[in-house]
């Protein structure tokens, strides 16, 4: 008998806690789905939303999520479809579960069996890991699930399932982005296909969660390792596609690998089938690269931080220099002009071309522009403090004075201050702490400053609305007369890759040196880092966009007297 059956990848942007909103989205998209599909799949953890960190630690949060557990049920008593979510689910302890619903039932439970403990992930404080595989059958057709980590295991049950028979493996996912891992990720899953002959259904989660942004592209891939079906890139997708199983039974009469091994005994769930439906045209979105992919994944971040904490409009300050240029783009892209508001605070440092700049890229962004002189507010300073020089104290002092304006504008209109400080600033120390350093949320803290250039470079492709001078100026914080940042730093493209080495591949001095950094460079970078730490422990939250983050993915102690360089 001929068997094939119609799926749907249900990629939607949950909010952590707000257990109302994520049932009335899995509700939503479940109905969209229901006359073309028998199985409708959610990510990881969509009831609640990803990663709910210490909630998970409160009962009655718990209680809340089985509770809206429980309506879901009452309302897949008019659903013909199967529907496959996640949640946290408390079975004498708490696991991260997926859970297979339909006709006022929980049908079948997986647990997570591999929970990750590194990186951003904290699994094991919360979950109790699980032992059990799943197996279930509907119209024909046999699922084998498993929950993000455990396929990338190689003692996961993708290869039991696979020589128990079961044609389709459904792995569901909250799989934060990063730079250059969706292209090895997806190379990663085709290899899983391809080697236990399955069509795989892999569901990915979507939207910013404070410091993670998740990317979504929900994916199937054929048992030969193609890609049958892509889901949109950081935005929400409802995605359908047919799989017929009729090509894996007839490649695995020719393929004799999967006869060598026996299966581990597996108990199989059998789902009602209550509908046929007609094969859909699977839709395959195109691949994001580069600055288009870095430029998405910053303004849903921005756009879902502004909107999931309730600020209807952002403030940040303007310099004419290309971090806090890029900053204002990105976050009029994320929210619309009308919720951007720039302020211009000059001192008696800040030249003629900044000033230019600014009003340029305020008219060509069409947002409110404020101005507020700091060289009375800072001649006082100098006096009350009875400051006869001009050192790193009075400059620091330039960028406190505009974060306290910054932060009036926040407190009487509820504005969100973004700063705009970057990664290689962020590293070395070359930023205020409680100034430019300051904000509710930071865009561009995880972009190296080669990366700020590239990627404002792209964003004027895109429209015009920097400046040209401001991506071919020296960059300068503007603090005291011809200032440039080079004056202390080592040329950007150079501090940048030394950073990028030693924060997020591991080398200490002596391999970075072995890779042609100067001795003396190496030994101040390093010295910089160490000494910046205790002020990116008060940095304010932005997207993880690199390997290695600050914030939840760098745990650096601040006391910390190890010599890495003697």
């Amino acid at each position: 008998m001929r068997s094939s059956v119609n799926l749907t990848l249900a990629q939607i942007n949950p909010h952590v806690g707000n257990l109302r909103y994520n049932l009335k989205r899995i509700k939503e998209s479940w109905s969209l789905a229901e006359e073309t599909s028998q199985m409708v799949i959610f990510p990881e953890l969509a009831l609640s939303g990803y990663p709910p960190e210490d909630l998970l630690l409160r009962l009655d949060f718990i209680k809340a999520c089985h509770k809206a557990l429980e309506e879901l049920l009452d309302f897949s008593l008019r659903m013909r479809s199967t529907a496959v979510l996640g949640m946290p689910y408390y079975e004498g302890d708490l696991y991260n579960a997926l859970l297979v619903i339909g006709s006022g039932r929980v049908r079948a439970l997986y647990k997570k069996t591999f929970l990750p403990n590194y990186s951003v992930f904290d699994e094991k404080r919360y979950f109790r890991a699980g032992e059990e595989p799943l197996v279930a059958e509907l119209c024909g057709v046999k699922f084998g699930f498993s929950l993000c980590e455990d396929i990338w295991h190689p003692d996961g049950w993708e290869r039991n399932y696979a020589l128990g028979g079961c044609e389709v493996l459904i792995n569901i996912n909250a799989s934060p982005y990063h730079r250059d891992k969706y292209e090895f990720k997806e190379n990663f899953l085709k290899a899983r296909a391809e080697d236990n002959i399955v069509y795989l259904v892999y569901v990915n989660l979507v939207g910013g969660q404070d410091e993670l942004v998740f990317d979504g592209r929900s994916l199937v891939i054929s048992p030969e390792g193609k890609v049958l079906a892509r889901a949109k890139a950081f935005e929400e997708d409802i995605l359908s596609v047919s799989l017929d199983v009729e090509a894996i039974r007839r490649r695995r009469l020719l393929d004799l690998r999967l006869r060598e091994r026996r299966a581990q005994e597996v108990k199989r769930v059998y789902l009602p089938c209550l509908q046929k439906c007609s094969p859909t045209e699977a839709r395959l979105e195109r691949v994001l690269e580069g600055e288009e992919e870095l430029h998405r994944a910053i303004t849903l971040s921005l756009e879902d931080y502004a909107r999931k904490n309730g600020f209807e409009k952002v403030v940040l300050g303007l310099s004419g220099g290309v971090d806090s240029s890029l900053v204002a783009c990105l976050a009029v892209d994320a929210l619309g002009n009308e919720r951007v508001v720039g302020v211009f605070m000059p001192s008696e440092f800040t030249s003629e071309e900044s000033r230019e700049d600014v009003y340029l890229l305020v008219k060509n962004l069409r947002i409110e522009l404020l101005e507020y002189p700091i060289i009375g507010v800072y001649r006082t300073f100098l006096e009350t403090l009875s400051s006869d020089g001009l050192g790193v104290a009075e400059e620091n002092l330039q960028a406190r004075i505009r974060a306290n304006i910054l932060f009036y504008l926040s407190n009487r209109y509820g504005w969100l201050v973004l700063s705009t400080s970057n990664k290689s600033e962020s590293a070395v120390g070359y930023t205020t702490i409680y100034g430019d350093m300051a904000g509710g949320f930071a865009p561009i803290k995880d972009l190296y400053k080669t990366q700020v250039y590239r990627l404002a470079k792209y964003r004027n492709d895109l429209k015009r609305d920097i400046p040209e001078r401001v991506l071919l100026r020296p960059p300068s914080a503007e603090l005291r007369p011809g200032q440039k940042d080079q004056d202390t730093l080592p040329p950007y493209d150079i501090l940048d890759l030394l950073l990028e080495l030693y924060l997020e591949e591991g080398l200490g001095f002596e391999g970075l040196v072995e890779k042609g950094f100067e001795e003396e460079v190496v030994k101040k970078v390093i010295e910089m880092v160490k000494r910046a730490e205790y002020k990116r422990k008060q940095a304010p939250p932005g997207p993880k966009l690199t390997k290695r983050a600050f914030g939840k993915d760098w745990r650096m102690p601040i006391s910390n007297g190890f010599l890495e360089v003697t």
